[in-house]
């Protein structure tokens, strides 16, 4: 008796939860997930063109990237319009962790450690995004739509040299994509 009624309050509890608003807030765990990943290689990006010289700033690579993942977003259901800024704001915040690595790399350079090869590590990244916006397309259509109203998906995403305002503008951005 006693563990029917616990089981029955947990359905009613699991039930509100589903088709409340607080569901959102489980929305875009896996998109934060798949940006953290993300990020995480930002730092053999960094180590890379800094053993080879490049300077971290590609616009070339950052026009293919953006076309690319225009389109794919586009072919998911996305307006691509809307969801350019998130792509956008996803190079700023990698550039800003090269940044930041390679500053500090000036004062304590990094021993003992070899980054990946840049080819390798964008093919993954690539990778990455496809995921990432396909899960975007998939949580839209599964919320009429809906993106968050807010931004507390986005704090478990932790990197080195990420900053809170580089998180807030991935999930500003993020939040203002729509499906076509």
């Amino acid at each position: 008796m006693q563990q029917t009624r616990l089981f029955s309050q947990g359905c009613t509890v699991l039930l509100a939860l589903t088709f409340s608003p607080f569901s959102q807030a489980y929305q875009y765990d896996q998109a934060a997930r798949l940006i953290n990943e993300r990020l995480s290689y930002m730092k053999d990006v960094a180590g890379y063109k800094a053993e080879k010289h490049l300077a971290i700033e590609d616009q070339e690579q950052e026009k293919k990237v953006l076309l690319q993942s225009t389109a794919e977003a586009e072919s998911f259901g996305l307006d691509g319009q809307s969801a350019a800024p998130f792509i956008i704001a996803q190079m700023d915040a990698a550039k800003a962790i090269q940044y930041r690595y390679r500053a500090d790399w000036l004062s304590t350079p990094e021993k003992n450690w070899q980054p990946q090869d840049l080819s390798e590590v964008r093919t993954k990244i690539s990778a990455l995004n496809t995921a990432l916006l396909k899960n975007i397309a998939y949580d839209l259509k599964r919320n009429n739509n809906r993106a968050p109203s807010h931004c507390a998906y986005m704090w478990p995403v932790q990197q080195p040299n990420l900053r809170d305002a580089d998180k807030r503008i991935l999930c500003q951005t993020l939040n203002q994509i729509r499906l076509k």
